[in-house]
């Protein structure tokens, strides 16, 4: 077989001598022309980096030398003309290479062998099968068509630039008041229309374009005569006639008219004309003008300089037109901002010092003296308006230092304030007293709560403190069913019996003065609630009753436990079991097939009214939500209770105390906010909600599920954890006591600053912290504005105003004024009212106006000689809790943008719909800077 190849060799190779005269391929290859070179390459489909001669003849060297048979039976049979394209089953012939099967596509048009090269090497490194009969014919034509351009361009002596523009040189006369002079200047005709121009002969493409050029000339001509009647006819306000000359004699010829350049010298001389102040320069491309300004720091005068940067082109264009150049107002302006960043970068500093000194009585003229001792000399050194980074860090750090023994007398005076540290010594009744703590502790619907009631109901006297209001009124009520004498005492409502031997309270109307035999604690595992937390903690620590009960559940033993070892204080623990099983649905329920006798639970105000709206289309429904009145609440549980509804949807204000025949409760979501953060609920959290189904005498059985499939794996998953013990320390609220010695070792009667020294620096002993006030600081911050003794500033900011409402804000600031100024506040109640809200904003003003009655009615107990139309806000009351109750049974009420008015699901977020947002923000888009083309600021 190789001899048979050789002998093959040899007879291409005699082949291929024959063809050279006697030449082997390595030589023989140089005598050939550049057409057939670069037909061997596309026949061969190589690709080079470049087509010369050199660099095709090593190529195809290389290909004969590396000895492929079928690559030398190519260049052979090509070379001798006897090489065929191997056939193909088809009805015509399949070109076998790139050189053939473009000529094949040539076919009978008439072209030149020039014309075929270009071709060619234009394809050269097209793959065979990309190369199509438009692309061949496309790139003849293109071919032609170049090749007429250019000579076109020979002959007119022009070149046609990418935007089918003619650009010529022409020589101009620029006549001078006192000579004239020829000047070369390029000359750009308009756009040609290409696709008209081929239709013609080159005769009359000629002279067209003649006749174009000869137009292009006289515009330009017209120019130059305009500009030189304007430079001339008048004296110009800038420049000489030497100037303009030598200006117009060094001109580039490509320059505008108007921006020939104009002599650097002459540039300032124009400039220093303007303000002998400016300082200028010059660079390759830019005139730099800079002039010295000054500004005050506290007292203190800075000198440095601001500078503008203009392009050449636009400032020679101004000279030449004998425009006011805008120098002053560009310099003002970017002065101006060159102060706003400076202000900025102080007010940065000084408010960082203020940060660092916010618990120090320090006067601003110290901080002004710190900063005015670094920034001054820098500036002077710089003469540039700067703040440094490297100069706040040092002000900063001198800072520091200054105010090091300041803080730690500050500490000194936190130390006095340890001497009211030993919280369970602000309660002496109840330290007197020899206490036995009970704790019932248990799940929901296990008892616990009826068990305490029933010995509170046996006792001599007794105290009951709730959770919440509607639970202090059921208290108050069961007691009442049973003969027994009880007032009712909530923040703002009392109805007193003189001769009650018992009192049902909520919790933070706690009485630590009078002494019982029996105290209920309901719900003590919320002890470690984050805002409201303090008030169990003090009843716990400070009722004084010789037998305290409390009741919850199983998370809060180990708390109760360390507080008792605190007190000193014998504990006995009652475990309580559910009373009938609680199950979990294994399925998420969908929104259609919920059955009567089922609470839908949600986690915020909006989020009730938008499943109630959804429900309501098939279902009777009532809601139950934080911002309802008590009585509303009462109102529509007993709905639900006695069957006038079939569905309850309510937020977890359900979860406390409420007995309601629920077979079914369903989660909505497994997350809600806390005030903080958005967070999934907690396993004391499900538990707690969920023991609401299948209420013991209602119901034999309870089920718990969820309405959609995450939801239901997080609440089962929570649901059959077991609970974490609650963290100590517990949270312990500012008293009257504490704000009177903390005013007193501080020296100052500003609530604000009692109460943010109180929550930042008390510290107590036992497993105590101070209580998270947030919202009772944002009421102190309200407060502090008037002047008000100390006592009274406390209550009003221990007043439930919430400031989130912006009615109750302007309601509570009426209240404070009408206080400071020593006269009664006069309750008004609302106009009529319709029969039920149509809106969503109607029904929430209502329950604002609920609140506003709430915080009324507290006042009036701290108050009582300043707000005595009680009984009018009592009434008012009735009447805005039938119009809600109204409103909320008729479903019908709508949630509307406030700007257009467009109706709006309850779900959606916001109170302007998405279309209105919309065109609010294009309507405020600020407006862009109208600045000078060409200027750039250095």
């Amino acid at each position: 077989m190789a001899k048979k190849k050789k002998k093959y060799f040899i007879k291409l190779n005699n082949k291929i001598r024959n063809y050279f005269n006697g030449l082997p391929f390595e030589e023989g290859v140089t005598t050939l022309d550049e057409d057939k070179l670069i037909e061997l390459i596309m026949l061969l489909e190589l690709r080079l980096p470049s087509h010369t001669k050199e660099e095709m003849i090593r190529a195809l060297r290389r290909v004969w030398s590396e000895g492929d048979a079928v690559s030398r039976e190519k260049i052979v049979s090509y070379l001798t003309q006897r090489y065929k394209a191997v056939p193909y089953s088809g009805s015509h012939k399949r070109p076998s290479d790139k050189v053939e099967k473009i000529l094949q596509i040539l076919g009978d048009t008439t072209y030149t062998k020039h014309e075929e090269n270009l071709i060619l090497e234009a394809f050269i490194d097209v793959k065979s099968s990309k190369i199509t009969e438009e692309k061949v014919r496309n790139k003849l034509t293109y071919l032609r068509m170049r090749s007429r351009l250019h000579t076109l361009e020979n002959s007119l002596e022009v070149v046609f630039n990418s935007l089918n523009e003619m650009e010529f040189y022409h020589s101009f006369t620029f006549a001078l008041k006192s000579f004239d002079f020829n000047k070369l200047l390029l000359c750009t005709t308009s756009s040609l229309n290409m696709d008209e121009l081929w239709n013609l002969n080159d005769e009359e493409i000629i002279t067209k374009l003649e006749a174009l050029k000869e137009v292009t000339i006289n515009q330009k001509n017209a120019e130059i005569e305009t500009f030189l009647e304007h430079v001339q006819d008048n004296k110009h306000p800038y420049l000489a006639e030497k100037e303009i000359t030598t200006a117009l004699k060094s001109m580039p010829p490509e320059a505008l008219l108007y921006h020939a350049p104009i002599g650097f010298e002459t540039i300032e001389k124009i400039l220093k004309k303007i303000s002998d102040k400016y300082e200028v320069f010059e660079s390759t491309d830019h005139i730099i003008i800079e002039k010295e300004k000054n500004d005050d720091l506290f007292g203190t005068t800075l000198f440095y300089n601001t500078s503008v940067s203009y392009e050449k082109p636009f400032i020679y264009n101004l000279v030449w037109r004998g425009k006011e150049l805008p120098v002053k107002e560009d310099i003002n302006r970017v002065n101006d901002d060159l102060l706003a960043h400076f202000r900025v970068a102080i007010d940065d500093v000084m408010q960082d010092m203020r940060e660092e000194s916010d618990k120090l009585d320090i006067e601003e003229e110290k901080l002004h003296e710190f900063i005015v001792r670094f920034v001054e000399p820098q500036v002077r050194s710089s003469n540039v308006l700067k703040f440094k980074e490297k100069s706040k860090r040092r002000i900063l750090f001198h800072f520091g230092e200054y105010i090091r023994p300041l803080l730690e007398k500050q500490k000194r005076e936190e130390l006095l304030a340890k001497t009211i540290r030993d919280f369970k010594n602000l309660f002496p009744l109840a330290r007197e007293l020899k206490r036995k703590i009970i704790f019932h502790v248990g799940p929901t619907n296990s008892g616990k709560t009826y068990a305490a009631m029933q010995e509170l109901k046996t006792a001599t006297t007794g105290y009951y403190l709730a959770p919440l209001r509607l639970l202090a009124l059921e208290g108050y009520e069961n007691l009442k069913k049973e003969d027994i004498a009880v007032s009712l005492i909530t923040g703002e409502e009392e109805i007193l019996d003189e001769e009650s031997t018992h009192i049902s309270s909520t919790i933070e109307m706690m009485n630590g003065s009078v002494d019982v035999d029996v105290c209920v604690i309901d719900e003590i595992q919320m002890i470690a609630d984050r805002d409201r937390g303090w008030a169990w903690a003090n009843a716990l620590i400070g009722v004084p009753a010789r037998k305290v009960i409390l009741t919850g559940s199983s998370d809060a033993l180990h708390a109760v436990k360390e507080l008792c070892e605190y007190l000193d204080e014998e504990l006995e623990i009652v475990h309580f079991e559910r009373k009938n099983e609680l199950t979990m649905l294994p399925n998420p329920t969908s929104m259609k097939h919920i059955e009567p006798q089922t609470a839908v639970v949600a986690f915020s105000r909006r989020d009730v009214l938008s499943l109630k709206q959804q429900l309501s289309e098939k279902y009777s429904v009532s809601v139950v939500y934080g911002n309802l009145s008590p009585e509303v609440r009462r109102e529509e549980a007993r709905r639900f209770r006695e069957g006038e509804s079939q569905i309850l949807v309510a937020t977890d204000a359900i979860a406390m105390g409420l007995n309601l025949p629920i077979k079914t409760l369903l989660f909505s979501k497994d997350n809600k906010f806390d005030g903080l953060r958005r967070r999934e609920l907690l396993p004391t959290e499900v538990l707690q909600i969920s023991g609401r189904a299948g209420r013991y005498g209602f119901e034999e059985k309870g089920y718990v599920g969820a309405l959609d499939e995450t939801a239901l794996d997080t609440i089962t998953s929570a649901f059959h954890m077991p609970l974490p013990d609650l963290k100590l320390p517990v949270s312990v609220m500012a008293s009257l006591e504490h704000v009177m010695l903390i005013g007193e070792i501080l020296e100052t009667d500003n609530i604000l600053d009692i109460l943010a020294f109180f929550s930042e620096n008390m510290e107590f002993e036992g497993p105590f912290v101070a209580a998270n006030i947030d919202s009772m600081l944002e009421i102190a911050a309200i407060v502090s504005e008037y002047s008000l003794d100390l006592k009274t500033r406390y209550y009003l900011s221990c007043a439930p105003a919430s400031i989130s409402s912006p009615y109750i804000e302007s309601v509570f600031h009426r209240y404070i004024r009408q206080i400071e100024a020593g006269g009664k506040v006069l309750y008004i109640p609302p106009r009529d009212l319709p029969a039920f809200a149509q809106t969503n904003d109607m029904l929430l003003n209502a329950e604002d106006r609920v609140r506003e009655i709430s915080l009324y009615l507290w006042l009036s107990f701290k108050f009582p000689d300043i707000f005595q139309d009680t009984d009018k806000a009592v009434a008012a009351r009735v009447r805005l809790n039938n119009f809600i109750e109204n409103s909320l049974r008729q479903g019908h009420f709508t949630k509307q943008c406030r700007r257009c008015g467009k109706v709006l699901d309850f779900s959606y977020r916001f109170s302007i719909c998405d279309e209105c947002h919309n065109q609010n923000r294009r309507g405020s888009g600020s407006s862009s800077y109208g600045g000078y083309r060409g200027r750039k600021r250095r």
